[in-house]
């Protein structure tokens, strides 16, 4: 349905002369004028250092190019989550230690605020106390800290993860193509000044958001640890050899002939988990063409799980699933509790668990593994998922599939990879640190929403006032 927004010229002035379509969009200026009818800032007023450093002949090393000692990290908005709540740090690039020197502008601290302005200019996050101070961030990112007594660097990442935020921030993007945020637009997007109890209360329930999505991850490295340990994998260094041989008798068996499958570290590998029990423990789904385009997409219906929605701790974001109603639920195409869920292209082996009774469609580029009658008793569910999350689990998948333009596992290939069914009391406590590593990730999230509702009520309570 056509929107039509009508605008003063002399509005214009107000606005850099912007004369876009996309800036005055009735709900960019709802957002605009709602907040602007209340106690508020310009976040330029309320910044007291800002800066987006563009580098030049910046490149990230290669591994055996990085000189750990020297050389320093490069935080890219590719590290950091969706939701701003994490920067996974062991995905950190390194850059040369003349970067480190040359740009001292773009070191990050601790308790700055980082907006992308640059790409898809959508994320925001806060840098925590867990990220390596040897750090440079990205010139996609603009880096920012807060005067003292204005507002917490927590609020303003509420208000900015909120609906307002958002739509406010989107406002401010330029081009198609390749979005971009210039500092003016940035500083001049309008932040509602709370009372000081509802600001305070909105800044813990962030800082306890964090906390709990560190401890989340905490819980979640003890849990991959002690599936090494139990695996007898922790020490194994794989061998990277120029040259190797496979005899006749293993390519028959192995039923390939592409070098690839049979390198050493694979070798290794199963050699090691060699020692436990190995066997298929899943049944598989039937091929389903499943795949919808985003017409097929519906406000009624079942929810349709895809590859994008499997979220990196394995759970399903079920949120931000679409519904459909063309598609016929059976059996074959829909979930149940407890069922796993892999990407079989492109993408392969990311691998997400169903926690919820609710039936749902998947997509034709995921299958679903379910656990075979003779191992519901043997197997659980969480440890095999983090046992293919892992990067064991990873390496053999990335051996069973095939392509070499783009790699495709099967589901008979992916049943191909031996399961080390360990002992269940094993199992067992790997599995407790994962379900208490996800049960702190939806706190986390939890937290996060319940401050972007705060932010959102104040807001609008103040405009029902006016």
């Amino acid at each position: 349905m056509p929107q039509i927004s009508t605008i003063q010229y002399s509005q214009l002035s107000e606005y850099f002369g912007r004369i876009d379509a996309e800036f005055y969009k009735p709900v960019s200026l709802n957002a605009d004028q709602i907040i602007k009818n209340q106690k508020y800032q310009k976040l330029g007023h309320l910044v007291s250092d800002g800066y987006r450093v563009v580098y030049e002949s910046t490149k990230i090393l290669s591994p055996e190019q990085i000189d750990l000692e020297n050389d320093t990290r490069f935080l890219q908005a590719t590290n950091i989550s969706s939701d701003g709540l994490w920067i996974e740090v062991e995905n950190i690039g390194y850059v040369s230690v003349r970067d480190w020197n040359r740009y001292p502008k773009g070191r990050i601290q601790h308790g700055e605020v980082l907006i992308e302005v640059k790409g898809q200019a959508e994320k925001v996050t806060i840098v925590q106390d867990y990220m390596p101070e040897r750090t440079l961030v990205t010139g996609s990112v603009f880096k920012l800290t807060l005067k003292k007594n204005t507002i917490s660097h927590e609020y303003l990442f509420a208000f900015f993860s909120s609906h307002y935020g958002k739509v406010l921030r989107d406002r401010t993007k330029v081009n198609t193509l390749i979005a971009y945020v210039s500092k003016p637009e940035l500083y001049r997007i309008p932040i509602p000044i709370p009372n000081n109890e509802k600001h305070t209360y909105i800044t813990n329930l962030i800082k306890e958001s964090f906390n709990k999505q560190k401890l989340s991850k905490e819980l979640y490295n003890q849990a991959t640890q002690l599936l090494d340990d139990a695996l007898g994998l922790k020490s194994i260094e794989f061998k990277k050899e120029k040259s190797y041989t496979a005899s006749f008798s293993e390519v028959v068996i192995g039923k390939r002939q592409d070098a690839d499958f049979y390198q050493p570290k694979y070798i290794q590998l199963l050699e090691r988990l060699g020692t436990f029990e190995l066997r298929p423990v899943v049944q598989f789904s039937e091929k389903l063409e499943t795949g919808l385009y985003s017409s097929d997409y519906a406000l009624e219906g079942l929810k349709y799980i895809r590859g994008t929605d499997i979220e990196g701790n394995g759970l399903i974001n079920e949120n931000g699933l679409y519904r459909t109603s063309i598609l016929k639920p059976t059996s074959k195409s829909t979930t149940q509790y407890g069922d796993i869920l892999v990407t079989r292209v492109g993408s392969i082996g990311v691998t997400g668990i169903v926690l919820s009774s609710e039936k749902m469609f998947f997509s034709d580029n995921l299958i679903r593994i379910r656990l075979n009658r003779n191992f519901v008793s043997r197997i659980l569910p969480l440890y095999l998922l983090l046992f293919l999350k892992s990067k064991y689990g990873q390496m053999l998948m990335i051996r069973y599939s095939r392509g070499s333009v783009q790699q495709r596992l099967n589901q008979s290939q992916l049943g191909e990879i031996p399961i080390p069914i360990l002992d269940l009391s094993v199992q067992s406590n790997i599995s407790s640190l994962f379900e208490q590593s996800i049960n702190a990730e939806n706190e986390s999230k939890e937290l996060l929403e319940e401050a972007k509702q705060e932010v959102e009520i104040l807001i609008e309570q103040a405009a029902q006032m006016e």
